[in-house]
């Protein structure tokens, strides 16, 4: 008898571990992982790089579990009969689960839900489904692990890093991030010479914002700067505007890259579309500033910004001045002579960096001569 209770007890303490193995466990709130990258975040601002790679894998055994969590509730949820019946929908299905008190299931799906939307996953509890799937991978924690190895000088681990997480791009918690990555391995690239790979991210970043493509903006502002009045300044900045003020440092590297390559007139189109979203930026700055001020003139413009010390810094860090210098040589590079000198003498005169100013009257004195 009492063998039969030990043989019983052990056959029972075993299914149960085995069930219990096979039950994923709801992760903690303090071990979620997006908790554990931002400790990581917190590491690598204090340069300390080993205890930031640590935290990262420590982030992605959190993923992991939660994967598994999530999974498992949601396996459990699709499998029930009045959810098969009710159809696919999640907006049809959260009334179900509500009647059915299935809080777990419910709490994954309105989190998802609040990150991205039902449109997102076409208002498909399937689909939903089909993108936890996927978490396994983990793009926000790729892209951090990337910037610390290249600090490392680790620079082919940094791009592979950097790639994956340019890959799983859509599964990041802010998209807006993808941008960030492509920058950086569009910087990362400059620095180990892959030229090919440094213009793909860029033209990538540019692609997203429309001007790019905007082959009739393209051709109207190529028409404007071959007039030759003599308010062509003031009547080109009158009449193009974009905003795409995170695209500006994408165009003007692309304006350098074409300039290397001899394509001249790329390279003003470029350098071009990065002024263009660099002073309707600023011009909406400036209004907000002094609901008086109007763009009359690129002079009048160029004095208003000059009041504005963070203003002014903006510009020192994102190279605008050099972009507008830079526009005035692609002109002239490609014949449009009126235009070019007067934008040099604009800046000569008006341009409230004093470097720039300098350099664009050596540029235009050279010019005359």
């Amino acid at each position: 008898m009492k063998t039969k209770t030990f043989i019983a007890a052990f056959i029972f303490i075993v299914l149960g571990g085995i069930l219990s193995a096979q039950h994923p466990v709801k992760p903690k709130v303090s071990e979620q992982s997006w908790r554990v990258l931002a400790r990581a975040q917190v590491a690598f601002e204090c340069s300390d790089y080993g205890e930031a790679i640590a935290l990262c894998e420590e982030a992605r055994k959190s993923r992991g579990k939660e994967l598994k969590w999530n999974s498992y509730v949601m396996q459990n949820t699709l499998s029930s009969p009045e959810v098969k019946k009710r159809g696919p929908f999640i907006s049809d299905l959260i009334p179900v689960l509500k009647d059915r008190q299935d809080s777990e299931a419910l709490e994954i799906i309105n989190s998802w839900l609040d990150r991205k939307g039902a449109d997102y996953f076409d208002n498909s509890l399937p689909k939903l489904y089909d993108y936890l799937k996927r978490l396994n991978e983990y793009p926000e924690c790729d892209f951090l692990q990337a910037k610390i190895y290249r600090l490392e000088g680790e620079y082919d681990m940094a791009m592979q890093y950097l790639k994956n997480a340019r890959e799983q791009s859509d599964l990041l918690d802010v998209p807006a991030q993808k941008r960030e990555i492509l920058y950086e391995i569009a910087d990362l690239a400059k620095v180990i010479g892959d030229q090919k790979e440094r213009e793909g991210s860029l033209l990538l970043i540019v692609a997203a914002d429309g001007l790019y493509k905007d082959d009739a903006s393209k051709r109207a502002m190529v028409r404007t700067v071959q007039l030759k009045r003599k308010d062509i300044l003031d009547y080109f900045f009158m009449l193009h505007r974009y905003s795409a003020v995170n695209s500006i440092k994408a165009y003007f590297e692309l304006g350098k890259i074409y300039k290397e390559q001899k394509r001249l007139r790329d390279s003003w189109a470029m350098t071009a579309n990065g002024v263009v979203c660099a002073f309707t930026w600023m011009n909406e700055i400036l209004r907000d500033r002094n609901p008086e001020f109007s763009f009359k003139t690129l002079e009048g413009f160029f004095d208003e910004c000059g009041l504005y010390e963070d203003v002014l810094d903006w510009t020192s860090k994102n190279g605008i001045w050099k972009g507008f210098y830079d526009m005035a040589a692609a002109a002239v590079e490609n014949g449009w002579i009126n235009f070019g000198t007067s934008l040099y003498q604009t800046m000569a005169s008006s341009c409230p960096d004093a470097y720039w100013a300098a350099a664009a009257k050596k540029a235009g004195q050279d010019l005359s001569e």
